[in-house]
């Protein structure tokens, strides 16, 4: 007969062992904003499929994200972070500055840019509450690392 708590002590090994570290540290001009869950919007505006990989990643019960209190939402109207995958497009110009009208105050845009090109100095236009940039293809756990330090930067306990 197979006991129940051998499994439990293997999932919580795999899941809570590591510290979620951003590689990057986070330029906020703002005060404390969110104080409860903060929720993502991906637009992904010309990556490579392997930053699509990453982010569903972040989903599988290895990282975890919702017991953080950090959750993806279908729709730019209830994002508290903008997370762009990849260098824009000419295509892409246009909705991309519609998602970045749609957001509600206050939010915050994170991009990353998996392109090895790197003729072109600043891919991205002058976007508005822009706090982070990573290069390359991050794994999940530092994704999580910058998502965990602008969560718990703006929380407070009043």
């Amino acid at each position: 007969m197979l006991k129940w708590w051998p499994l439990f002590g293997i999932r919580r090994h795999l899941t809570e062992k590591r510290a979620y570290k951003s590689p990057i540290n986070i330029q906020s001009h703002y005060g404390s904003i969110f104080q409860r869950s903060l929720f993502v919007y991906i637009l992904d505006v010309g990556s490579s499929n392997a930053l699509n990989f990453e982010i569903s990643a972040l989903e599988s019960p290895q990282y975890n994200i919702h017991r953080f209190g950090i959750f993806l939402t279908d729709s730019p109207r209830h994002a508290d972070v903008l997370l762009i995958l990849g260098r824009p497009t000419e295509v892409m110009l246009a909705p991309m500055n519609e998602t970045l009208n749609q957001l509600p105050e206050p939010y915050y845009v994170i991009t990353i840019d998996d392109s090895c090109d790197a003729l072109m100095m600043s891919p991205y236009p002058e976007m508005k509450h822009h706090v982070a940039q990573l290069k390359g293809v991050p794994s999940p756990s530092e994704i999580l690392g910058l998502l965990l330090a602008i969560s718990k930067s703006k929380r407070i306990v009043l």
